[in-house]
């Protein structure tokens, strides 16, 4: 007499993709950034910058690899972008306690991807789920590079830092005003 069946659901089946795990390998990478980065003496390692650039990589390959395989996921949409955020935060809080950058710009970046992750959880509650804007990926990609130049202490890394500043600022008010924007349009069409 068979047993009884165990419900599935579709979160449980799409936690467990390549795409996720990739995604999950970005952020078990960040521990060992920030301790190679708090050993260095100026906060530069060449070590860091390539498991940095590596973990990196893996951004722009998760996604490549849920679309071709059929596995792009509400759970991955969600834990790519999050995963982002606390990778690029905790990677640049560990060059600001090296010295390597300055509290400032980190500060400011650190902010916005904190109010936007309680804007999106928020609008999401209200139905509302914005998708990860050109300028947003544009803004993680060079943010990214200026954190690789940084750790390898290469190339004109301060320029990008504060260039990816910027774009970090704007990219968060274009999600500010599609979020407004698309509750707007809700209320009125209520």
């Amino acid at each position: 007499m068979p047993g009884p069946s165990r419900p599935s659901t579709r979160i449980e089946v799409s936690l467990f993709t390549a795409a996720n795990a990739l995604t999950l390998l970005r952020l078990l990478a960040l521990p060992l950034i920030m301790i190679m980065v708090l050993r260095s003496p100026d906060g530069a390692s060449n070590v860091a910058a390539a498991v940095f650039l590596a973990a990196a990589l893996t951004d722009f390959l998760d996604g490549q690899l849920a679309r071709r395989t059929g596995t792009v996921s509400e759970v991955g949409k969600l834990f790519d972008p999050l995963t982002d955020r606390i990778f690029i935060s905790g990677t640049i809080i560990a060059l600001v306690l090296a010295g390597r950058l300055p509290l400032a710009g980190v500060a400011i970046v650190v902010a916005r991807d904190v109010f936007l992750i309680l804007g999106y959880k928020l609008l999401r509650n209200r139905g509302v789920i914005l998708r990860v804007s050109l300028l947003g990926k544009s803004y993680t990609a060079l943010f990214m590079l200026a954190i690789v130049l940084s750790l390898a202490d290469l190339g004109p890394w301060r320029l990008l830092f504060w260039t990816g500043v910027a774009g970090s600022l704007a990219s968060g008010a274009v999600y500010v005003v599609q979020g407004i924007s698309t509750l707007r349009n809700r209320s009125a069409a209520a």
